[in-house]
């Protein structure tokens, strides 16, 4: 999901919000101005996972591995009201800071590009960065401002990031100029027509813009637009500056001569591009929204949020290493550990806290010592197969992962021939065995929680899982005993097909259950490696 927060009277905010929703895409809006009307919010660093804003009667859970895009307005300074002005203050800052320090994907934090707040200092940032600027002054002086506009052709721009029209200036202006008046940013005016780039990414949108005026942006009518293509060093220069910059979207000012120089004004780090984007047809937001959603290594995924019913999957094992997998876990056949009585039962490879909490009669040791002895024989054999499990978490994530110290690496179920299930008769259940384990890392949320699977070999006509829309999180009140099966007739189930070497990702408290198997050939196997993650200070603790 993207939340996009905002202004409902900023027609930038609203546009990427329409366009959005016209394209099918699920944006969770916040209205800034509701929040300070009728709102509240708690917004905590480090993030816990359990950072909210509210409005009226409706709380936003916010994920701080989500995808946001903002446009944070501060209206503080129009209030008639002391405390709504302190209010917006308040939640300026406090956004600010969260969103600078979350995980997730933000156009744009707070942060990046704030050198755009002073133009001296930004114009000095983008000759750092190797582009060409026009010579500027930034004076009090009356004197130092009028020698520079006799130079030539001057412009007067806005110092702060206020915007402001800028317009040609002459240098009998300063004549009666007070220093009390100033300070005035001046710079030389670069004669040729406007272009605006957007970058997005890896992305560019450029617009060439003729008109007679020396601010466009205010005379729509007498300006021409035509569609740009930059020069391929430039078009790759302002993408590399833009992520220099900390940016993932910006809005980079140009004027170009007859001879083709392009002189670079400014980068915008929250740019107004809803007018740009119409007459693009909409290409500026689609590559927003490309970006917000996209999955990438080393970024946020879409379908984790707090109490999700979402499932992801990824292949992350080739079929020729599952194949080795399974030779492994043939050659210890002597230490699997046979569960349930005949005629259906089954075989694990590990020990299970859902399991072995259970003082089952055919086990004499605790849960801690069996997890001891077979998580060095599981360490022994195969691991390269837990490195690649963490490293793959690590990158989807965005957090530390490691395995809780005294708890079971992962294990593996074992189904086997006539064993196999073949009715929907599987225990339906949530992953609640985080609470039959001993936590002394710190302080554990227990609404952030991961269930993964990740299927070694499955029977020839295929495996799976049933998923049924009923989370123990958002149902709490009637996921209680005796309830679940009565419940689940009125809910949504689905069928998530699995593939071997593909893992999948759930949090674990959606109501799921083993997927039978349609039929059952000779020498069927199903062997999955199992997990599961809670949060906890920081880091994800995987066990099993």
């Amino acid at each position: 999901m993207i939340y996009a927060i905002g202004l409902d009277s900023d027609r930038t905010f609203c546009h990427f919000v329409n366009y959005a929703e016209s394209r099918g895409v699920e944006v969770q809006v916040i209205n800034l101005r509701e929040v300070i009307q009728n709102g509240d919010w708690r917004l905590a660093l480090p993030d816990d996972n359990q950072s909210w804003i509210s409005c009226s009667s409706q709380k936003y859970v916010l994920n701080p591995h989500g995808s946001y895009y903002c446009r944070l307005i501060d209206l503080s300074t129009v209030q008639s009201d002391v405390q709504d002005a302190m209010r917006w203050k308040s939640l300026l800052a406090a956004l600010c800071c969260w969103l600078e320090h979350i995980p997730g994907k933000v156009i744009n934090r707070p942060g990046a590009g704030a050198n755009n707040f002073s133009k001296p200092l930004h114009e000095f940032h983008l000759k750092s960065l190797g582009f060409q600027v026009a010579d500027s002054v930034t004076s009090s002086n009356p004197e130092v401002l009028t020698e520079f506009a006799n130079a030539g052709l001057t412009i007067v721009k806005t110092t702060s990031g206020v915007r402001a029209d800028s317009r040609l200036v002459k240098s009998e202006e300063f004549l009666d100029f007070h220093p009390d008046a100033g300070p005035v940013h001046l710079q030389r005016y670069i004669k040729g027509a406007d272009v605006r780039a957007h970058v997005v990414g890896d992305r560019v949108h450029a617009e060439l813009i003729k008109c007679p005026q020396v601010d466009y942006r205010h005379f729509h009518e007498e300006a021409e637009y035509i569609e740009w293509e930059l020069p391929e060093a430039l078009h790759q220069k302002i993408i590399n500056a833009t992520a220099a910059l900390g940016l993932k979207f910006a809005g980079w000012d140009f004027k170009v001569t007859d001879s083709l120089e392009y002189w670079c004004l400014e980068v915008n780090p929250m740019p107004g591009y809803d007018g740009y984007d119409i007459r693009a047809d909409g290409k500026i937001t689609d590559s927003l929204l490309a970006l917000l959603t996209e999955d990438i290594a080393g970024n946020s995924i879409s379908w984790y949020t707090e109490s999700s019913n979402e499932i992801f999957s990824e292949q992350i094992v080739a079929s020729e290493q599952c194949n080795d997998i399974c030779s492994v876990i043939h050659s210890l056949r002597e230490f699997w550990i046979k569960r349930g009585n005949s005629p259906k039962f089954f075989y694990t490879l590990g020990t299970a806290s859902y399991l072995d909490f259970l003082n089952q009669p055919n086990f004499s040791k605790d849960y801690y010592t069996i997890a001891h002895e077979y998580n060095l024989l599981l360490e022994l054999h195969l691991g390269w197969l837990y490195k690649l499990i963490k490293e793959y978490l690590e990158q989807t994530l965005i957090n530390p992962v490691r395995y809780k110290p005294d708890a079971a690496l992962p294990g593996f179920h074992i189904w086997q021939d006539s064993n196999l299930i073949t009715k929907p008769n599987a225990t339906t259940h949530f992953d609640l065995q985080y609470r039959n384990l001993k936590w002394d890392e710190g302080k554990l949320d227990t609404i952030n929680t991961i269930s993964f699977t990740l299927p070694i070999k499955l029977p020839k006509s295929g495996g799976g899982l049933n998923v049924w829309d009923f989370n123990y999180i958002n149902d709490y009140s009637q996921a209680i005993a005796g309830d679940v099966e009565f419940l689940k007739r009125f809910r949504t189930k689905t069928f998530h097909n699995y593939k071997v070497g593909e893992i999948v990702l759930h949090s674990g408290h959606t109501l799921h259950q083993i997927a039978p198997t349609t039929y059952i050939y000779p020498d069927d196997e199903r062997i999955t490696l199992q997990g599961h993650g809670l949060f906890c200070d920081g880091q994800w603790l995987l066990y099993w």
